[in-house]
């Protein structure tokens, strides 16, 4: 068998090279996309718990309120059994609900996506022996970080 002449040694490093490229690329933009998507998440997580603390009080002071009504007609320990039990019965109705619709979602990433989708049509168009233009090959997606000042004014 004959050793491999240089310029296929060059062109295996080219290949090299662009294959590195290529997935430094996608790992970039999956890591834009998902960095976008927490800080948006970790924003309305913020200016939800914001409240968190006056509404706490307020249906603890609710909930205290509903059971002293109660008292005039059951035991103290009834009433407030009661009331203990529909909150229990009703927040772990939520939970349960909570938890199934956040493990039915699924964090998309739209422009990765895309960008892989490019590239399967590229690599099946190089297997089958067509040798695409230049121009054909897959262009990467623009990475934009959300977050700068051109990107405040159309919030």
């Amino acid at each position: 068998m004959q050793a491999p002449t240089m310029p296929s040694r060059d062109a295996l490093q080219r290949l090299l090279d662009g294959l590195q490229t290529f997935i430094r690329e996608h790992l970039a933009l999956a890591r834009v996309e998902m960095k976008q998507d927490l800080r948006a998440m970790g924003r309305d997580l913020a200016v939800g718990a914001a409240g968190m603390p006056a509404l706490g009080a307020g249906y603890l002071l609710l909930m205290v309120a509903m059971s002293f009504l109660l008292s005039s007609w059951l035991p103290y320990w009834a009433a407030f059994g009661i009331v203990a039990l529909a909150n229990l019965v009703t927040g772990g109705t939520l939970t349960w609900s909570g938890t199934r619709r956040v493990m039915r979602d699924r964090v998309d990433l739209p422009r990765t996506a895309e960008e892989l989708r490019r590239d399967r049509r590229w690599l099946s168009s190089m297997k089958q022996g067509n040798r695409p233009a230049e121009n054909a090959l897959p262009q990467p997606v623009a990475i934009a970080d959300r977050g700068g000042p051109s990107d405040a004014a159309s919030r």
